[in-house]
């Protein structure tokens, strides 16, 4: 016999009201909302020991996930390693004590948890666990798959797992391509999805590029364009392949989720898409082969959306606010690189960042305006979307500061 569901409660209630990821999300909320806590959903994954629960706990309308593993007493120590902060407590099986914790901090049940979540499609030798403190845990397997266990749980279909199957049915290839999702009852548990080992984030290419640059010595006082190119880390023809990239992942998005008309006063494009929603350079990745787009949906503790979870609704906007995202990107990663510089060099470090910002900006927007089809969705000319975007890019600064 698995632990009760009142004693796997009894155990899993505590270890959430210490965890970090739960306190940031349960901040937002008053004290009073913690008096709720009730079992929500169970599901025993594996019988016997040692064995897994897939545990969902309520506290007022949020649902959060925990995955919970038992071994003997004896056994759980070794398995566990280092992970003391993963242990729940001590419970009968119904035969006899076992001690319960966080099923990812034990290997066998993690790689195990592959099969589960892929209704028994996948399976792996190997798994690793990225440590994070966001709304999901990562874990790797055999260096070819990521599954996002989700600790914070959205009601199905979550933005992610919609926008990336959308993309995939309608034929875009430039995404970590999904493979299973597991959810029950009216809640996305996990999703898993292609890994590229040799991929690299485009925030350490950026930041590559700009350390490149300011190691030389320009002494003009606002450097031409074709000299910030000389710097051996030049990023400009990568920025435009990624241009090229976002411009059919528009059009993909039209296609998926269709198109709407835009309310008199908002950015001047032609309708509005399903976008992205948070797109910068953390969100995309450079392997073998190209670009390819991830980070699909916010983040439901650190997203744009943290705050707005309940009851939101698929964002629709002008194409105009990912090109804006991206943009302003690239400057947060010019000040990052500037404010790393002595205060000697800091001002000649400024003068070439911004023309290192201006230069990678207009390559993003070369390349996506040249996307066929794409005047569709943008009815403007050139120089009418550079303006739109230095607008919206001035705004984000604002809200930031």
């Amino acid at each position: 016999m698995p632990p009760t569901p009142s004693a796997l409660e009894g155990l899993v209630v505590p270890y959430l009201q210490r965890q970090p990821w739960f306190l940031v999300d349960m901040a937002r909320y008053d004290r009073a909302a913690w008096a709720t806590f009730r079992l929500a959903d169970l599901e025993i994954v594996l019988d016997g020991r040692p064995g897994m629960a897939s545990v969902v706990v309520a506290v007022g309308e949020r649902r959060f996930h925990v995955l919970v593993g038992w071994r003997e007493p004896a056994l759980a120590p070794a398995v566990i390693g280092d992970h003391q902060g993963a242990v729940l407590g001590m419970c009968d099986d119904g035969l006899g004590d076992v001690l319960c914790y966080n099923a990812l901090a034990d290997e066998e049940l993690s790689t195990g948890l592959l099969a589960v979540a892929s209704a028994g499609r996948e399976s792996a030798r190997r798994v690793r666990l990225v440590q994070s403190l966001v709304s999901h845990a990562s874990l790797v397997y055999d260096e070819r798959l990521l599954m996002k266990s989700y600790r914070v749980l959205e009601p199905a279909p979550r933005p992610e797992i919609e926008l990336m199957s959308k993309l995939d049915e309608v034929g875009f290839k430039h995404l970590l391509r999904p493979v299973a999702h597991w959810e029950r009852n009216g809640w996305d548990l996990a999703l898993v999805r292609e890994y590229i080992p040799s991929a690299v984030e485009g925030r350490l290419l950026a930041l590559t590029s700009l350390r490149d640059l300011l190691g030389r010595n320009v002494d003009e006082e606002r450097p031409r364009l074709d000299e910030v190119g000389g710097a051996g880390g030049d990023l400009s023809s990568e920025m435009r392949r990624l241009g090229e990239i976002t411009g059919s992942l528009h059009l993909a998005l039209a296609e998926a989720f269709g198109v709407r008309t835009l309310a008199a006063g908002e950015t001047p494009t032609a309708v509005a898409i399903r976008v992205h929603g948070d797109y910068h350079l953390r969100r995309v990745f450079r392997t073998d082969t190209g670009w390819v787009v991830a980070g699909f949906g916010d983040d439901p503790l650190i997203g744009r959306s943290a705050d707005k979870l309940k009851g939101r609704e698929p964002r629709f906007a002008s194409p105009l606010e990912d090109l804006a995202d991206l943009s302003y990107s690239l400057r947060q990663m010019a000040a990052e690189a500037v404010a790393a510089q002595p205060a000697v060099t800091c001002a000649q470090a400024e003068r070439l960042a911004k023309s290192w910002e201006r230069r990678n900006r207009g390559a993003f927007l070369s390349g996506y305006l040249r996307v066929e089809g794409i005047d569709a969705l943008m009815k403007l000319d050139r120089s009418a979307v550079a303006e739109a975007i230095k607008s919206l890019v001035a705004e984000r600064a604002v809200t930031a500061a």
